[in-house]
This record gives structure tokens, sequence and C-alpha cells, in this order.
């Protein structure tokens, strides 16, 4: 019985996650990967194309536009890093999907995103920043962050006048020594000038991501100039308009003026147009659980598209699937109907750890459990032992009639097989009976003060049961196969017994 009931709520318990699961994921993501797997996906901005040509994979029920991200959620002067998903809600089976989730007995409140400023959050995050239908919050885009952290990684470089100051140094020399006058025309050799260009081009590759506006700025004029000109009559020389050489010296003069802190304070200034957030109301709360990965918050596709600066792109396509638990051969058809630089990524693949370690815990809870069965066959044995004891009167009055041992055996593997029968079918109605009244016994351990399977942890209002006909079958054969093996071996002892002791009961 308590194997029966433990395996059935553990297997409900699986089922539920893995619905919620499926309920957030898709069955088959397909992210665009023109380096290979490892390499960063690029955004796919003619996703409806891609879209529409996968969907005539047999197999594919749908596909859709995904987008996630990671972002900061306010709510009354709370932050907190979290998770979004950006939804196409023209789908109507997404959103279908995405309304069956929304919680309207307990919370209220509806799916209907449409376009504009809305959201729906998970009850988690809901009960964690006590957020009610009708509440607003704001996102901050996480890429506001990445380009404030990059910010801050290029004031705290010194600037490229100090940095480089030996490089300049150099490149002033040779503008003033390098340089003649031909034709009213200020020419270079070949060489030199592309010594000179080099010097200011290593700069600019090796500040290219830590290097001010105002700088680079500088940097790109300077090469222009250099790279402007044409080439003189012998063609081994590169000629420059007049005053060229002056401009790059008055604007390395300029590079040596700047002063560190006023040109970190507009650096820092110029952020103040990235940290606008987005202003979203609540019109629902969606179930979720702590046990699964989930977003956070859910919001419209250009609204996310706008947060994460993608411009109409996704960062990947969702496919649902008839059949997700058999998603292999789904998976199979759809890489073949794409090309290489595609990834196509099965929910199992995404979550095998959580997958795998779901199944090994009903397989040790099996096992754990298992030694109830064996400590109850180990005393039906003993009991056996004693009954052939008892019955060695009779064992010898039915091996002098021409019992043989077989027969003998047989005999106490019956009465075995019986037992395994009686209490395999007896656990398996008292369990049955368990599973069908585990909330009124919940309440019952509830007003004890002990809930077995607390809310408040696993996020689900109930204990969740899942009856499976294998695992009864499996359960009843191994309590039966157990007793008949505890009986075979004091009937076998019984049977080697000699009738003339047995019948002077010695």
């Amino acid at each position: 019985m308590v194997l029966i009931v433990v395996l059935a709520v553990m297997a409900g318990f699986e089922r539920e996650l893995k619905s919620r699961l499926l309920g957030f994921s898709p069955h088959v993501e397909l992210e665009f990967r023109p380096g290979g797997e490892g390499t960063a996906p690029i955004a796919i901005h003619d996703w409806r194309d891609i879209s529409e040509e996968v969907e005539q994979v047999e197999g594919v029920v749908e596909a859709y536009a995904q987008l996630r991200d990671f972002t900061i959620l306010e709510m009354s002067n709370m932050f907190y890093p979290v998770e979004y998903r950006a939804i196409d809600t023209s789908n109507e089976k997404q959103m279908e999907a995405l309304e069956s989730l929304i919680m309207k007995s307990k919370y209220g409140g509806t799916a209907d995103l449409g376009l504009i400023e809305k959201a729906v959050v998970a009850e988690t995050t809901a009960k964690q920043f006590g957020i009610r239908v009708g509440d607003s919050i704001q996102l901050h885009s996480a890429r506001n962050l990445q380009n404030l952290a990059q910010t801050f990684k290029i004031t705290e470089r010194d600037l490229i006048s100090v940095e480089y100051a030996e490089v300049f140094a150099g490149v002033r020399k040779d503008l003033r020594s390098k340089m003649s006058v031909e034709a009213t025309k200020e020419g270079f050799d070949f060489e030199d000038l592309k010594k000179i260009h080099s010097g200011f081009w290593e700069v600019a590759e090796e500040r290219e991501d830590y290097i001010r506006d105002s700088e680079l700025e500088i940097l790109n004029t300077i090469i222009v100039i250099l790279e402007s000109g044409e080439e003189n009559a012998g063609g081994d020389r590169r000629l420059l308009s007049p005053g060229s050489v002056e401009t790059i010296l008055d604007h390395l003069d300029h590079l040596d003026k700047m002063d560190k802190e006023v040109e970190d304070g507009r650096l820092l200034s110029g952020m103040r147009e990235f940290a606008l957030p987005k202003d979203l109301e609540v019109i629902g709360i969606f179930e979720s659980s702590r046990h699964i990965l989930h977003p956070a918050v859910i919001i419209p596709l250009p609204i996310g598209q706008e947060l994460k600066n993608l411009e109409g792109g996704v960062e990947a396509i969702g496919l649902r699937v008839e059949d997700p638990y058999q998603v292999e051969l789904v998976q199979e058809r759809i890489a073949a109907a794409l090309s290489a630089e595609w990834s196509v990524r099965s929910w199992k693949d995404q979550n095998r750890a959580w997958v795998e370690l779901i199944g090994k815990e009903r397989k040790m809870m099996f096992f754990a459990l298992s030694i109830i069965m064996l400590v109850a066959a180990f005393c039906i044995g003993s009991v056996m032992f004693t009954v052939t004891i008892q019955k060695k009167q009779e064992i010898g009055v039915m091996m002098a009639l021409g019992a043989l041992p077989s027969q003998v055996v047989r005999v106490f593997t019956c009465q075995g097989f019986i037992i395994g029968v009686l209490g395999a079918g007896l656990g398996i109605a008292l369990g049955l009976v368990v599973i069908q009244f585990r909330d009124q016994i919940q309440n019952v351990l509830k007003a004890l003060n002990f809930d077995p399977f607390p809310s408040e942890f696993h996020d689900i209002d109930r204990i969740p049961a899942y009856v499976d006909p294998k695992d009864f079958i499996v359960i009843a054969g191994g309590a039966i196969f157990m007793c008949v093996l505890a009986t075979l071996v004091p009937a076998v002892l019984a049977s080697r017994r000699d009738p003339a002791r047995c019948l002077r009961n010695l």
C-alpha cells in the first residue's frame, strides 16, 4: 500500500511539473548559429517565413516567436533580477495556452495582453513582491545595465593620449620628418605613410571596446585623412591635400588637451537616455513552481523586442509537436529540413539533468520502499518455517502415502502464492482508497499541525497523484514473487525430512 501511494504521488508530481514546464517551454527550439554549436545565436528577422517552413514538417503543430531575456523588475522600491518572456499575442494557440495557466479563481485577471504595456506574472513572483492584478510594475532593460557596465569599464582606462603617448610621439615625428611638398601637396613614401596609418589603426583596434566617443571620432577623422589623397606621377608616393599634416597635428593636440574627468562626465551623462523603464500593468497571475525554470513575467513581443533592442527580430523560434514525450523523431525531421547552421534542441535536451533527476528520485523511492516488501517476505518465511515444524506429522503422512518431495514443496508454495495474492490485492485496494481520499487525509493531518505536502514549498495546492497500471502490475507481481520465494526455502527443507522421524514427531 505504502509503495503504491508513494509511487502514485511521485508520478503525479512528475507529470504536474512536466505539464507546467511544457506550458512555458517550447517542445523544440530553433536558434540560428552560423558559427556552430557553442557560438552565440544570431537574431532571426525572417522568423515568420521560417515558421511557415517548419510548420510543414510532419508532427509539428505550430511555430512561434521565442524571445526571452533578463531584466530588473521594480515594484514598491524593490528591485530584483528576473527573466521575462515575450510572446506573439497574435498567435491564438499560444494565447490559449497562456490563458489556461491564469489562476482566475484565486486571483482573477486574464491573459489578454494585446500589443500595449501589459504583463502577466508568475505566482512565485507575485508572492515575492506582493503583486496583485491591476498593479503596475517597471522593467529595466538588461542591455541598459550592459551599456552602463561597459561605460564604467571605459572610465577606468586612461585617455588614449596618455596610454599611447609613445605611439603618438613617434607619429608626430614621422609626420614632420617624412613629409615633403610635391606639386603644392604633402607627399609621403608609401611605407612611411603605411607606418603612420598603422599606428593610429592599432590604437583604434586595441581600444575598440574601451574608447570614449570623442577620442574615437578624432581617430576616425585622422584615419580618413591618411586614407585620402592620390598617387604621384611616379607611383611611388602618396600625395595628401595641402594642410593635411597640420590638421592631423591639431587633432593630436586636441587629444593631449582632453581632461579625463570632463570626458568621463560626458560619457556618464549620456547614459541617461538608456535608463528608461517600461511601465506595465499586471492583468493576470499564472501558476508556476519553484521546482522548474519559468519566466517571472510574460509580455507582448513588441515590448520584449524593444527591451532587448532587436528591432523586429527574435532570438529563437519555438515549436509545438503532436507528442512532446516522443519528440526525438520530429526533432530529426526538423534538423533534416533545415541547414546545418540551425540548432535544433528539444525540451528534453534543455532540461535533461532535471528530467533524469526526477526519474532517479522515483527509482530511489521504489528501491527504498521495496525493502518493506522484502521485510514482509522474511516474516512470511519465518512463519512458514514455524508451520513446517508444526505440520511435521502431516508431512510424514503425505510422504508415507507416496507424496513426492515436489508435491510437498508445491503445497507450501501455494500457501505463499495465496498469501501474496491476498496481500497484493488488499494493498492495492487500500492504496487506491488512500489516493482517492488523499485531500481529506491531508486536511486531517494539517489539523494535527503536520502537512506531508506543503503547498508553500511545492507551489501545488493539492497532492498530485497519477495511477499507472504498470506500477500496479510490477508491485503486485513483485509482492507475489517474494511471498512464493520466501516459502520456497522452508518448503524444500520440509520435503527432505525423513517420513518416519516426522511420524514420530522427531
